[in-house]
């Protein structure tokens, strides 16, 4: 008697296929990774390159600069003027707008579950 080879299922292929895409879809977010953290490396080295230089250079400078930029500023009493009712009104607009939005997403909600 002749033994039967064993068959392949008739998606066999199809299966075959989809473990190829994972498989390439894993190196690629691999890859993605790699190449993220070579960026960020990358960047950081950059911008302490730059920031070391600039302070070896014109760290004196600078520093002078910024020293006398306290005493430039007059100093400002916010209650005594008319800013402190602008940052209140600013801030209760700001509650209103976020209650009126909560109430339209809230009655439009079958709306926007569709999309």
């Amino acid at each position: 008697m002749q033994e039967q080879s064993p068959r392949l299922s008739s998606n066999f292929t199809f299966r075959a296929m989809l473990k190829v895409e994972e498989m390439l879809r894993i190196q690629e977010a691999k890859q993605e990774k790699r190449m993220f953290i070579a960026i960020v490396a990358v960047s950081l080295l950059l911008l302490a390159g730059g920031g070391i230089t600039i302070a070896y250079y014109w760290g004196d400078t600078l520093r002078e600069a910024f020293a006398s930029i306290p005493s430039a500023i007059p100093q400002v009493d916010l209650f005594s003027s008319p800013y402190w009712m602008l940052a209140v009104i600013f801030f209760i607009l700001m509650g209103f707008d976020y209650w009126m939005r909560r109430r339209y997403y809230k009655r439009h909600q079958d709306t926007f579950e569709n999309f």
